[in-house]
């Protein structure tokens, strides 16, 4: 049986790019003092030998890691990935490692994923963390928080991405405006969607509009969640003439049940979603949207993390991203509901006032 072969060393490094051990630790560490074409003999050399950092011994001498930790509910969100893209790029632009952990919004594996990263992290983004996941890294590594508040966070004007939804379908002419609320966020994710409700609901309450109770259900974050809701909503006797979504993912939902009942979109129902993340310029019709700039938000929150891992305060710890409407071709001037709520569903217990 052959042996496996030895690990490279640092001194295998320093045969092949003909320098010290001591020149190519210098390197390794970003230290001055070393011209261009040493550290790139040295570059050139961990290329070629396939040199990999001893982790264990670096975090024993307390020396940086270069690598900022993620912890986010999970991948499937769009919402999520997008931030994580941004988050990303700005990391590896700065020349920082990223290691990303998925939890499903689950307290217990945060803290597991948590207890690692106090270890192994220069600094933390949480995105939609868990009630208090952040204490857990308090006075050990930088922390920023993304869709959730914190001691230093980066979010999208949630209540002025609602005005700008109601402000959109009034002036086409609706009067029967309905909300999908996101209802299975997190506790300190949750105060987004509020965000988003009450600026809706603001500008609506101000132009004389109710919105009864039955035209705000809550949903999930997957499309499932949005058909659901969209179903109930077209059932009622009186049908919204427009629906706002609380994330694009539930008006994902909303245009899929649309379909599947017939319904014309824009023609016979007006359709709104929040985020604008890439998939909203693909569906059928493209999605009118809010859009809050996510990649831009990831890579903002990267840089607040670097500024504070240099031992710098960030000017603006709570930065807020505008909003802006994108529109596309699912929202239009009320038209005719024709379908009547025994075409939707066997029955409607709720009536509308």
């Amino acid at each position: 049986m052959t042996p496996p072969p030895l690990p490279v060393t640092l001194a295998d490094v320093a045969r092949l790019a003909g320098v010290s051990k001591m020149t190519v630790s210098n390197v390794l560490n970003e230290r001055p003092g070393m011209s261009l074409d040493t550290r790139r003999r040295v570059q050139a050399a961990i290329e070629e030998s396939g040199y990999v950092v001893n982790t264990a011994a670096r975090m024993l001498t307390g020396r940086r890691m270069n690598l900022i930790g993620v912890i986010a509910p999970r991948y499937s969100v769009p919402y999520v990935t997008e931030l994580i893209q941004g988050a990303s790029a700005a990391a590896e632009a700065a020349g920082m490692s990223m290691a990303v952990f998925t939890t499903s919004q689950n307290a217990a594996l945060e803290r597991e994923r948590g207890a690692l990263l106090r270890t192994l992290a220069d600094g933390v983004l949480l995105i939609m963390p868990t009630a208090g996941s952040g204490q857990m890294f308090e006075n050990v590594v930088p922390v920023v928080t993304t869709g959730a508040e914190g001691a230093y966070s980066v979010q999208g004007d949630n209540e002025q991405g609602g005005r700008l939804a109601a402000h959109h379908l009034l002036s086409l002419g609706h009067r029967r405006i309905a909300h999908i609320r996101g209802a299975d966020a997190p506790a300190d994710h949750a105060g987004e969607m509020r965000a988003r409700e009450r600026g809706f609901l603001e500008v609506l309450h101000a132009a004389g509009v109710d919105v009864p109770a039955v035209y705000l259900p809550d949903s999930n974050s997957q499309e499932d969640g949005g058909e659901q809701a969209a179903r109930a909503l077209l059932s009622l006797p009186q049908p919204p003439s427009a629906i706002f979504a609380a994330n694009d993912v539930a008006a994902f939902g909303t245009l899929r049940m649309a379909a599947a009942l017939g319904l014309r979109v824009p023609d016979d129902l007006s359709v709104l979603g929040f985020d604008d993340v890439t998939a909203s310029a693909l569906t059928t019709p493209a999605l009118t949207t809010i859009r809050q700039p996510l990649q831009d938000m990831g890579a903002a929150a990267v840089q607040m993390l670097l500024e504070l891992g240099s031992g710098k305060v960030p000017a603006v710890p709570h930065r807020i991203f505008e909003t802006t409407l994108i529109v596309r071709q699912s929202t239009a001037p009320p038209g005719s509901l024709l379908l009547s709520s025994a075409d939707l569903s066997p029955s409607c217990p709720q009536e509308f006032p």
